[in-house]
């Protein structure tokens, strides 16, 4: 298969036509001067394919803003992982959000419960919540050593499973 070069083209060349862009490609070293501009002023350049060629990155480089030259520092994977998991460990707040866990209490509530209960107070709320994520953390340890113990380090459905059917947590098999 033959290997073609490809000439790099400027985009601001909008008023170049197709038979004088393809004869100065297949000329190969040009010296007639050509217009730039909507009118045809005084701007002329002479065309080189192998110097504008050579230009093309640089031309690519001041495009670019001056502040997104700089690539960010990546961490290797994992790193930020295990760092959020120290800091969630050293922590002794609530992990989930109060007011989405008070709408979800609610909505249970009001499914669930007789129209007369419909009220809760705020230090129910609270143990409530703690017993709930509790609860969550243990059965996600569990379940992690399942998976670990099945030589993977990817949660599935299977170890939430059997997590809860080994340590007798929610519904009966």
């Amino acid at each position: 298969m033959a290997r073609t070069k490809h000439f790099a083209t400027r985009s601001g060349s909008g008023n170049r036509t197709d038979a004088n862009a393809s004869s100065s490609q297949a000329a190969g070293l040009t010296t007639t001067p050509t217009t730039r501009g909507s009118e045809g002023g005084d701007n002329t350049q002479q065309t080189n394919p192998t110097t504008s060629r050579r230009r093309g990155p640089r031309r690519a480089r001041q495009a670019m803003p001056r502040g997104s030259q700089k690539k960010p520092y990546r961490y290797k994977p994992g790193t930020v992982a295990l760092r959020e998991i120290r800091h969630f460990q050293k922590q002794t707040n609530l992990l989930i959000p109060a007011a989405s866990f008070i709408r979800q209490v609610r909505s249970i509530t009001h499914a669930l419960a007789p129209p007369q209960i419909n009220r809760w107070t705020a230090e129910a709320l609270v143990a409530l919540q703690e017993a709930a994520e509790d609860y969550l953390v243990g059965l996600f340890s569990d379940s992690m050593l399942c998976a670990i113990h099945a030589r993977r380090v990817t949660l599935m459905r299977k170890d939430f499973e059997l997590a809860r059917r080994l340590g007798g947590k929610g519904r009966p098999w």
